[in-house]
């Protein structure tokens, strides 16, 4: 299946109408907002749209967020935050001693912020006391439907119902428990913000590559921190030679430090990948948002580039195999999906595949289809 062009707009929102009294109606006295996402890097992406929608209408509340430690570098810079508070989820796994202190440190914290609102985006357990523990008034979140642990919805006092559309986009859903509580996002779109610094870094690195300042260029970045989700190394191989010989396009090619993805790629070159300039493992997060800024396009998997592309307005081809592509397509931009059905994306609940082996949907898509999406988002818009 090939999703191109433009972005899914399913309509969700139906609480916030002109009759809706205002959100500083609704929720008088709110000076500082707590923003929980304790996700990976991607869904604090797909969370940024609330934090727009959240400053817009308590335009003179502080907002904070409250994100895992390898999340929050995504967040840097950001001109709508005015905190930024890291759950240190690597010291959870270095012992029950430095797990206690970590909590306790981290509560701390969050007591000390003097929350007003919480928006819970994350639905685990421990956000939901997170939500509670910080003392705010207003604790808004989706209803647990019988998850987590009994009596878990009374910890909030604002619950949107609960998500049943096994389709939403996860930027829809994150808007959802804001919609439900009359706080509309009129322009839905993910930000990142790059620091000069890194813009500066970025261009330094591309130039210590080889790669001319005025050239137009292509980023790939093949890997995920699982590999599962990657296309076939040859068949990504055969496509960058091809963006290179055929639409005469250099390709930058990135992926994240980690020896598993470093080794990959490298497999990936030994098959005849041309010869893309080399950055692999060698930027930050906002570096590598400002690099991809400058592409004419994203080529990569289901992963947090692929989101910090779109986040760039950057057209973007991505492969899915059994994560669900209509959740986390790239959003608001010029994409093409290229996916195969899976069991494992239809009936999550059961183990269809062999999750630590490469999948047969991603093996399923051919060549020849890459090729067309890439012709595709290379042509001008109409």
């Amino acid at each position: 299946m090939t999703d191109c062009g433009g972005f899914h707009r399913t309509a969700i929102l139906p609480r916030v109408t002109p009759e809706t009294p205002s959100p500083a109606a609704r929720f008088p006295g709110v000076r500082r907002i707590g923003i929980i996402k304790l996700k990976h890097i991607g869904d604090v992406l797909l969370a940024t749209p609330c934090v727009r929608a959240l400053h817009q209408a308590f335009p003179d509340a502080e907002i904070h967020a409250v994100v895992n430690d390898e999340s929050a570098p995504v967040l840097a810079h950001h001109p709508f935050l005015a905190a930024i508070h890291v759950f240190p989820r690597r010291a959870m796994k270095t012992g029950w001693r430095a797990r206690l202190a970590g909590e306790h440190a981290f509560l701390r914290a969050i007591r000390a912020a003097r929350f007003d609102m919480t928006v819970d985006l994350t639905s685990g357990d421990r956000p939901a006391w997170i939500s509670r523990l910080s003392g705010a008034r207003y604790r808004l979140a989706y209803h647990p439907d019988g998850k987590g642990f009994a009596g878990k919805r009374r910890l909030y006092t604002h619950l949107a119902p609960p998500c049943r559309d096994p389709d939403l986009h996860e930027v829809l859903k994150n808007l959802g428990v804001l919609a439900h509580a009359g706080i509309p996002c009129p322009n839905p779109r993910m930000e990142v913000f790059p620091s000069p610094a890194d813009a500066a870094a970025a261009e330094a690195a591309l130039r210590a590559a080889g790669l001319p300042d005025d050239r137009p260029f292509v980023v790939a970045h093949p890997t995920s921190r699982w590999l599962w989700k990657c296309w076939p190394a040859e068949r990504f191989a055969a496509l960058l030679a091809w963006i290179q010989t055929q639409r005469g396009l250099p390709v930058v090619l990135t992926c994240g430090p980690d020896r598993r993805e470093t080794d990959w790629t490298d497999q990936m070159l030994a098959a005849g990948a041309g010869d893309p300039f080399d950055l692999r493992g060698k930027l930050t997060l906002l570096q590598w948002a400002a690099l991809v800024k400058r592409a004419r396009l994203f080529v990569g998997v289901d992963s947090a580039p692929m989101h910090l592309a779109a986040a760039q307005n950057v057209p973007t081809l991505s492969f899915f195999g059994p994560t669900g592509w209509r959740n986390w397509f790239p959003w608001a931009v010029r994409h093409v999906v290229l996916v195969r059905d899976c069991p494992c994306a239809r009936d999550r609940g059961v183990a269809h595949c062999d999750w630590t082996k490469p999948r047969a949907c991603l093996d399923a898509i051919p060549l020849d289809d890459a090729k067309g999406a890439v012709d595709a988002l290379l042509r001008p818009e109409s």
